[in-house]
């Protein structure tokens, strides 16, 4: 598959909006700190100082970005299987994915999660790492993305090895714009609405170790991916072309009013009080179905409208942009932790959390990959 500076450029700026994400949830107004059980934080460090702002920028990023990230993932299985095999494919996945995952899990995230330990009440009973890898409950953060990716790419590699007629069935083209909307939002609402009914949103399943997911988001999850690996194996430059993705500035609109409707629900502003919990959800999961397809599809057009030459400064973020997604937890967890009482505006403390995380976890990429490393990053 031909380099895509578009679709280059987008996976690199979803990973700044995924640190952008994490450095602003220690003031936005609805995170929390459990000071009995951290792990069962909203997020590991809680400032006292908040700005309001945040909330509808976490809110929002939060209804689209994971999907984008999976898509745009998919759209490079099919070309890779067909240049590797399903045997040499996964091999390269175990490497690209499974070492950053363990690395991850047993390093990065207890480095992570250890401020949020320190202001836990467990503090004073000492025992950290003993207790976050058996009774606390072993986080992943972040790297939970990478070890589903690496989940679905083995799938789809087994289907290719033993079916080679259901992957000629997955390739797909979109023929028009609202062909390509129509075909992302049915998609959408047939995977999520069934497990909305009966899983709560905030719950995550825990399968073992640091194995966690987003229970009724799993397949969502997994059906943006399988839509890259459709448009990937057949004609993703027609599928994803400008004049597709020509309506981008309607649907970004479409995936603001969408995202404050859910968001009114949720908060009780609007909608009968009387209604049945089942029509909440369906309801809920509706709106949430249609932002999450009219901003996806609409960063997937604002792209096509933005990228088309090659930077040296966004070529060098691209070429760097896994690691910072694997580094930059650790940077933000631990920035947060040092402004705690600090006497300064929450949207600078963001800033500074936001700036320091993405030029820590670049730097650290970069250098990385000047060594053996660079194999897996």
């Amino acid at each position: 598959m031909k380099r895509d500076i578009a679709i280059d450029y987008l996976r690199s700026g979803v990973t700044l909006l995924v640190v952008a994400h994490h450095a602003s949830l220690a003031y936005n107004t609805v995170s929390f700190y459990d000071a009995d059980y951290y792990l069962k934080s909203s997020t590991p460090v809680v400032d006292t100082l908040r700005w309001l702002p945040l909330d509808f920028f976490v809110g929002w990023n939060d209804m689209f970005f994971m999907c984008l990230m999976f898509l745009i993932s998919g759209l490079f299985i099919v070309p890779s299987l067909n240049r590797k095999g399903a045997g040499r494919f996964m091999i390269d996945r175990g490497k690209r994915l499974g070492i950053p995952f363990i690395i991850s899990a047993f390093l990065l995230a207890p480095l992570a999660y250890y401020p949020s330990w320190l202001l836990s009440k467990a503090a004073s009973q000492g025992g950290y790492l003993q207790g976050f890898f058996t009774n606390d409950g072993w986080a992943s953060g972040p790297a939970w993305f990478i070890w589903v990716l690496l989940a679905y790419g083995a799938l789809v590699a087994l289907a290719y090895r033993f079916t080679a007629g259901l992957m000629k069935k997955l390739s797909w083209t979109a023929t028009s714009s609202w062909n390509l909307v129509l075909v992302v939002l049915l998609l959408s609402l047939t995977v999520t609405i069934p497990l909305r009914l009966f899983i709560e949103p905030g719950y995550w399943a825990h399968v073992a170790g640091p194995l966690y997911f987003h229970a009724w988001r799993i397949l969502l999850y997994f059906a943006w991916f399988l839509l890259g690996v459709a448009l990937g194996s057949a004609d993703p430059d027609r599928s994803l072309s400008r004049e597709n993705l020509k309506p981008w500035p309607l649907w970004l609109a479409l995936g603001g009013i969408t995202y404050l409707a859910h968001g009114l629900i949720e908060t009780h502003v609007i909608g009968p009080a009387s209604a049945p919990a089942w029509l909440t959800s369906v309801i809920m999961t509706t709106l949430y179905c249609l932002c999450c397809t009219f901003t996806g599809l609409a960063a997937l057009g604002l792209a096509r409208k933005l990228f088309h030459t090659a930077r040296p400064l966004a070529d060098s973020l691209t070429a760097n942009a896994y690691g910072i997604y694997v580094f930059h937890y650790v940077f933000v967890i631990w920035m947060q932790y040092l402004l705690l009482g600090q006497p300064i505006p929450p949207w600078i403390k963001f800033v500074t959390v936001f700036l320091t995380a993405l030029a820590g976890s670049w730097l650290a990429t970069a250098l990385l990959r000047k060594t053996p490393a660079d194999q897996v990053l």
